[in-house]
Parts: structure tokens; C-alpha cells; sequence
């Protein structure tokens, strides 16, 4: 009796050490370390490399706010030609929207349509709110791995509509930023894969400054690259108004 005790008070105690940290904890741990700051805009080259290994490349720049427990985020390209001042602007997981200068029309991104591609990137537009360290939607996340060096968490997206069965993320402990998040299809086959490397320190700020999305099954992938960070910019809750993102030039005031 007394060697089964013991036996339980073990696995007991493995459970408890196990249990310790849950998907979602990791999650907002994440966000945690990456919201120490109020504004951020950075400089993006994005790279479309197709099967023959041609590439062409696009800069924008992205803007980021925090406001309370929301995070705001404007994206406005600026080349080539063809796709400058195409703006994306994102309120909330529920409030996607896309300015197209060619047809001088903002549209609201909602439903499926938010597993279109973003720009003929390999990025859907309910990806973008990877870029900044963030999962958004309804979703379970289960821990599912951990080491001495990282987290491996599973996020499993509740919304009908969403094209991933699963999303399986691993994190590195160390300034908790994303190493690899894979993406699986609802017959649970893998068919991208997202990449962190590059790590930088912008003013205390440690990033990933080479993110690359391989689509699997396009033999096709984007790669952001990016060139300069800066935090605290003087802007404000108006910058991310709807009426905004349609003029030719974005102002912070």
C-alpha cells in the first residue's frame, strides 16, 4: 500500500509539473512580451517566390497600436505601382478591411473571405495577425511539448469557415517569440509552414526580422523581410479610422 501511495503522489506530482503552463497561458505570455509599447511602425520588403525561383518583390509598412486589450493594424503598400496605396486595416478579428485604389472602394474582409489571399501573397488575410505575435478568433489551444528551450502549442480555430483544421506553434522561452507555426487542412495534412529567424534588438524590442511562408502545396512561398522598426510613433486611435486607409497620404494627426 504504501509503495502505491507513493506511486500516485509521483505521478501526481508529474501531472502538476506538466499542467503547469496552459496553451492559452503561453499565448498571452507571448502577447505580454511583445506589448511593451504603445505604437510601432515598420519598413516590410515582401518577397513572392514562385516554382521557377523568380521573385518579385513589394514594400509596405505596417503600423501597429495597442488600445486597451485590442491591437490596431494598418498595412499600406507603397511598390511597385500596381499594388501602392492598396491598405489593409485590421480592428479586430471580425473587423477586416481592404482599401483598392484602382476601383476607389474599401471593402469589409468577413467570413470565408478572410481565407483569401492577402495581395497574391501565400498569407490569408486571418494570417496577418501572426505578423505581431498574436492568434485572433475562436479557438482552443492545448500545450501539447515542452523543453528546457521552447513551447510547442496546438490551436484548433472553431470558426467553420476557417480553411485550418489545426494550427501547431512552436515557441521559442527565450523573448518568447514564434520559431515555426505550421498550418494543417481539416484532413490534418500539413500545407504551410511559417519560419522566424533573424532575431534583432530595436531599442530593447527583440524581433524576428525574416518571416517565410512556405505554401506546400503551391510550391510557392512569401518572405517579409524587415528593414527598420520604430516605436512609439506620435499616432493616435484616429489613424486607424475606416475613412483613413482611402487617402493618398496617411498622416499621423
Amino acid at each position: 500500500m504504501k509503495r502505491k501511495a507513493l506511486l500516485m503522489t509521483v505521478v501526481l506530482i508529474l501531472t502538476s509539473f506538466v499542467f503547469a503552463i496552459t496553451g492559452q497561458e503561453v499565448l498571452d505570455n507571448v502577447k505580454d512580451e511583445h506589448d511593451n509599447f504603445k505604437t510601432e511602425k515598420s519598413l516590410v520588403i515582401m518577397k513572392l517566390k514562385d516554382s521557377n525561383g523568380d521573385i518579385r518583390e513589394r514594400e509596405f509598412d505596417m503600423y501597429l497600436m495597442h488600445s486597451g486589450d485590442d491591437s490596431l493594424a494598418l498595412v499600406r503598400f507603397h511598390k511597385p505601382s500596381e499594388v501602392k496605396n492598396i491598405t489593409l486595416l485590421t480592428l479586430s478579428d471580425d473587423e477586416i478591411y481592404l482599401y483598392m485604389p484602382a476601383y476607389r472602394k474599401t471593402k469589409r474582409i468577413s467570413g470565408g473571405a478572410k481565407n483569401g489571399k492577402f495581395v497574391g501573397s501565400d498569407f490569408k488575410y486571418n494570417d496577418i495577425s501572426l505578423l505581431y505575435n498574436e492568434q485572433t478568433g475562436d479557438y482552443d489551444a492545448n500545450l501539447i511539448k515542452e523543453t528546457d528551450k521552447e513551447y510547442v502549442v496546438e490551436v484548433i480555430p472553431h470558426e467553420k469557415d476557417n480553411d485550418y483544421g489545426r494550427i501547431i506553434m512552436t515557441i521559442k522561452k527565450e523573448h518568447m517569440l514564434f520559431e515555426k507555426i505550421e498550418f494543417y487542412n481539416h484532413e490534418n495534412k500539413l500545407i504551410k509552414i511559417m519560419n522566424f529567424k533573424d532575431e534583432k534588438d530595436f531599442d530593447g524590442h527583440i524581433l524576428a526580422t525574416t518571416i517565410e511562408l512556405n505554401n506546400l502545396e503551391e510550391n510557392h512561398s512569401t518572405i517579409l523581410e524587415i528593414k527598420k522598426v520604430e516605436f512609439d510613433i506620435p499616432i493616435t486611435k484616429k489613424f486607424f479610422d475606416i475613412g483613413n486607409i482611402s487617402k493618398p497620404v496617411l498622416k499621423y494627426k
